[in-house]
This record gives C-alpha cells, structure tokens and sequence, in this order.
C-alpha cells in the first residue's frame, strides 16, 4: 500500500511539473494570444470615477455592447478622480482576475506605467478610453480629440463674447492630459479670437472647489466676461457662484452631461462641448473583443464631439436621457 501511494505521489507530481513547463510557453504580450469570444471572456475597464455622469455613460455603454456580444464586462473606477492609488488597485486587482483585455481610462500617467506593464507581460490586450497613456504597447486609444474639441468649444463662446473680452479658465486636476490638452484648445481658441485669460485655475473636476474659486475671482476681478470649463463638474460650481453674485459672466463647459444640458435650456450656462461617452464604452468592449480574438484594430478611435448650445440642447438632452435609461 506504501508503495502505491509513492507511486501515485510521483506521477502527480510528473504531472504538476509538465503543466508549469507547458505555461511558460505563454506569451509575453497580448498580439500573440487570442483566446475567442462568447460568455467566458472577461474584458476589465477601470475609468477615473464613476461618481459623475460622463463615466456612468461609458459604463451604461460598454455593459449594453457586453449583453450584445455575449461577453462579461466589469467596469469600476474610484469614487473621485483624484484618489489615483485606488484606480492602480483596481488595476491590479482585475490583472489578478485575469481578465482577457483591460481598458482603462488613466488618472496619473506615472502611477499607471508599473500596472500595465505587468498586464502585458500576462499577455492581456491594453486599450485606453477618454485619455491617452504614455504606455507605448498599448493597442489602441478610444476617445475624443480634446485640443480639437475645446477649440469648436472656445471658438463658439468667443463669438458670443467677441473680441477684448476677458476669460478664466477652470480646469480639472494638475498633471492629468486630458485638462491639459483641454485647456490648450480653449486657449488657443480664445487667443486667437482676442479674448485675453485673466487666470487659469485647478478646481480638480469638484463642484465644491470650483464654487469656491469662482467666489474668490468674482471678489478680485472688476470684469469676468467668460469662464470656460475643462469638465461639467467645474462649471456647475461655477455657475452657483456666478448666479450667487448676480453676475452676467457666461460660461462654456466640456462634457455635455444631462444637468449642464438643462441650465443651457434654463439660459444658466452658455454651452458644453459634448463628447460621446456613450459610444465610448460600446468602442471599448467592442474593439476589446476584436483584440481578444486576434483583429485587427485600430491605433486610434475617434469617438466623435459636439457643441451643445441652446439651439440643440433639447434634442440632445433627449438621446442622452435615453441611453442613460432615465
């Protein structure tokens, strides 16, 4: 019975040994490795938050494109852009889970690198939404054009406020590229146009801070004309102080979420240059899959934009209530 049991034991662990050989054939990256579509894949998509609107619609748009496709899809984030650690967390968690494909929309570019590295190195497609990362194997960007798209914003609200005008600037948190390239569109548009920026302040995509700081400007500033906004979040603040001060400083945003769209009805807020958060999350999971399976996909995806005035504001008020399910 000794004997038996020994001889069990060896063929085992023969057993266990070729099966760790075999794994470490596995390839080093993700284009040598498709693994097919259907209910067992897993694609992780890790956004800067989901405590706002823009992200819960390329959450709602990338679950709807998962149920079409038959593909399970997780999409979490931090409850505030700024907590970057938890966003490398998740990361690193859905890595743990090995996840088929991972997309992710990153807070801090450095913060990211050590994280999506190890995800290539288990073989795992690496696509970003929104924002770009400096990770140069990563198989393709999904998103707005920012530079291109705050300068139809700013080009817009400088023809209603024209030329001599003066302009501040509101933008989310220092260091992050999407308000970078955002407050480049603004501005070029704005300087070309003549309308000088008085002041360019972080309120780091919060309601409350951007309150605060419109509140302080209002109070050092004899003229504000415009106040032009990197994310919705900002200029709701904004708008509170602004309207709290009976002043006439109008402002233009970027985002296009659902509460911006209707103080642009209410004549509250000038405009919003509106992305498509929506087709973003659908993009994501769709060319995820395609990645999976060993496509072809694109190195960059323009997820479109558009400027919402008071014009068009119902009509898109409209779609987006729709997709959001209210």
């Amino acid at each position: 019975m000794k004997k038996r049991m020994i001889a069990w034991a060896l063929v085992g662990l023969f057993a266990f040994s070729m099966t760790a050989c075999g794994g470490s054939d596995a390839p080093a990256n993700p284009d040598a490795d498709s693994k097919g579509s259907g209910d067992s894949v897993h694609i992780g998509i890790v956004v800067k938050s989901l405590a706002d609107q823009h992200w819960a619609l390329v959450k709602a748009g990338a679950e709807a494109k998962a149920a079409e496709l038959g593909v399970k899809v997780d999409v979490i984030g931090p409850n505030s852009e700024s907590d970057v650690q938890a966003q490398v967390d998740m990361i690193d968690n859905l890595i743990g889970q090995q996840v088929d494909a991972l997309c992710l929309a990153p807070s801090s570019q450095e913060a990211v690198l050590g994280s999506l590295q190890n995800a290539y190195d288990a073989g795992i497609p690496i696509l970003t939404i929104d924002t770009d990362t400096t990770f140069d194997k990563r198989l393709s960007f999904i998103g707005t054009g920012n530079v291109t798209a705050a300068k139809m914003g700013g080009e817009a609200a400088a023809e209603v406020v024209g030329k001599g005008a003066k302009c501040v600037i509101l933008r989310g948190r220092l260091g992050d590229p999407t308000h970078d390239q955002r407050e480049q569109g603004f501005r070029e548009a704005l300087e070309a146009a003549g309308v000088e920026i008085i002041e360019v302040k972080a309120a780091d995509s919060d309601a409350e801070k951007a309150m605060n700081i419109m509140q302080d400007l209002l109070q050092v500033h004899d003229k504000i004309d415009l106040v032009c906004c990197t994310t919705d979040n900002n200029v709701l603040g904004a708008q509170r102080a602004v309207e709290a001060a009976g002043a006439k400083t109008l402002l233009m945003s970027f985002d296009g979420t659902s509460n911006v769209c209707e103080l642009i009805l209410q004549g509250k807020v000038l405009g919003s240059v509106a992305q498509n958060p929506y087709a973003m999350g659908e993009l994501a999971v769709e060319n995820a899959l395609k990645a999976i399976n060993g496509e072809k996909v694109e190195a960059r995806i323009d997820s479109g934009a558009e400027v919402i005035m008071a014009d068009n504001a119902e009509k898109y008020l409209a779609d987006l209530k729709e997709k959001a399910g209210q």
